[in-house]
C-alpha cells in the first residue's frame, strides 16, 4: 500500500510500505477514507522527536471503513465506517478504568503514528491496523461526512477539553493562545459555556480573520505585548480564563501572565522538551489554578458527536485544503510554512 513515511527533518515521502494485516485477535483493519496533518505532526518533521524508527508510517488522525477483524473482535463487522482515537488504549487496565487512556499501561502511552512509547505504523496510508478494535473504534452515525466527524479522534476533542478544564462560567472573559486548528475548536467550544467575550491571541492574520468570523476578537502579539493587550481589554484586570493550544514556552508564560488573579490556565499544546522555563512566582502570586494533559480523546467522541449533529460545532470551518495521499509532502510544507493561507490540510487516499 502507499504511506507518507518520515526519513529526517523535513523529509517525509509517499512510498509504498507492507499491508496491514491482523497480529491479534482483537486487532482490526481498517482501509482509510480521511486523513489528515496535525500541527503535532511537526515536532516529528522538524527533528524534535528522539527515537524514531526510520521510515515510520506518519499520522494520528485518521478514519475509513472495516476490512477485516480478529476472531476477538465483537462489536465490528466488515463494512462498519468508524473513527478512533488518536491514541491506543486497551479499555481494561487500571489506567483505561479510570478513565486515562492516554495512560495506558497495556500500551505504554502508544500514539499512531510513533510518537511515544511502542510505534505502531500511523494513520497517512491508504490502511491501518488499530489494536483493540471493539474498545477503539467509534461508528459514524449514517449521514455524517467524514470532514463532521473526523476531528473528534483528536483536535476537537482536544479544544473542547482545553475549554472543560478552564471552568468557565456564564459571563467570563476567555483568551486562547494560538489561532491554529487546536486553538479555532477550542474556540467553538468556549462558546458552548456562555462567555461574554472571547480573545484569540496570534500573530498570522487569515487565522485571526477566521477566529474573528468564529466570534473572537483578535489580538495580534506582534502589536504589543499580547498581556498588556488582554488587560486593556479587560478593565486592567485580565481574562478569567486563558487556553493555551501551542505547546512552547513563549505562550505557555505569556497566559500565565495575562489571565487574572485567581483565573485558570488550561494548556493542551504538545510539549517536546523535557523541560522549559515556568513562570512559577508569577502563578503563585496570583493564586492561579493551572490544568494541562494530552486528551483522552477516546472519552469524548461520544459525547461530542451530537453537538456536531445540531450544528453547535462546526468543525468543518477550519479546512482549508483537500489533496490526495499522494500530495501529501506538499501538504506538509504549505502547513509548516503558512502558506496558501493553510490552517488545516485534509488527505484523501
Amino acid at each position: 500500500m502507499k504511506a507518507i513515511t518520515l526519513h529526517g527533518p523535513g523529509d517525509v515521502r509517499v512510498e509504498s510500505v507492507p499491508d496491514p494485516r491482523i497480529v491479534d485477535p482483537t486487532d482490526a483493519v481498517l482501509r482509510i477514507t480521511t486523513s489528515a496533518v496535525c500541527g503535532s505532526d511537526l515536532h516529528q518533521y522538524h527533528g524534535r522527536v528522539a527515537g524514531l524508527d526510520p521510515g515510520v508510517v506518519m499520522g494520528h488522525e485518521f478514519m475509513g471503513i472495516v476490512e477485516e477483524t480478529g476472531p476477538a473482535v465483537r462489536q465490528l463487522r466488515k463494512g462498519d465506517r468508524v473513527i478512533a482515537p488518536f491514541s491506543i488504549s486497551c479499555g481494561f487496565c487500571e489506567w483505561c478504568r479510570m478513565r486515562l487512556p492516554t495512560q495506558c499501561a497495556t500500551t505504554g502511552r502508544a500514539v499512531f503514528g510513533g510518537r511515544f512509547g511502542k510505534q505502531y505504523p500511523g494513520g497517512q496510508a491508504e490502511a491501518i491496523r488499530v489494536p483493540f478494535a471493539d474498545h477503539m473504534c467509534e461508528k459514524v452515525p449514517a449521514g455524517m461526512t467524514d470532514e463532521q466527524v473526523f476531528f473528534l479522534g483528536d483536535i476537537l476533542s482536544t479544544g473542547y477539553v482545553c475549554a472543560e478544564n478552564a471552568g468557565i462560567r456564564p459571563g467570563d472573559t476567555v483568551a486562547i493562545f494560538g489561532a491554529g486548528p487546536v486553538g479555532l475548536l477550542a474556540l467553538q467550544s468556549v462558546h458552548l459555556f456562555g462567555p461574554s467575550r472571547v480573545f484569540m491571541v496570534d500573530r498570522v492574520d487569515y487565522r485571526l480573520k477566521l477566529a474573528e468570523e468564529l466570534g473572537a476578537v483578535p489580538v495580534n502579539l506582534d502589536r504589543s505585548d499580547p498581556a498588556e493587550q488582554l488587560r486593556a481589554q479587560t478593565r486592567g484586570r485580565g481574562p478569567d480564563a486563558v487556553l493555551e493550544c501551542v505547546g512552547q514556552e513563549a505562550p505557555f508564560t505569556q497566559a500565565i501572565q495575562s489571565v487574572r488573579a485567581g483565573g485558570t490556565v488550561s494548556s493542551v499544546g504538545v510539549y517536546v522538551e523535557s523541560s522549559m522555563g515556568f513562570p512559577a512566582r508569577d502563578a503563585f502570586f496570583k493564586d492561579l489554578t493551572l490544568r494541562m494533559g494530552i486528551c483522552n480523546a477516546r472519552n469524548f467522541i461520544s459525547p461530542l458527536m451530537p453537538l456536531i449533529q445540531a450544528g453547535r460545532l462546526q468543525p468543518t470551518r477550519i479546512i482549508t485544503h483537500t489533496m490526495p495521499l499522494t500530495e501529501t509532502p506538499k501538504g506538509y510544507a504549505i502547513f509548516d510554512r503558512k502558506e496558501d493561507r493553510a490552517i488545516k490540510v485534509m488527505l484523501k487516499p
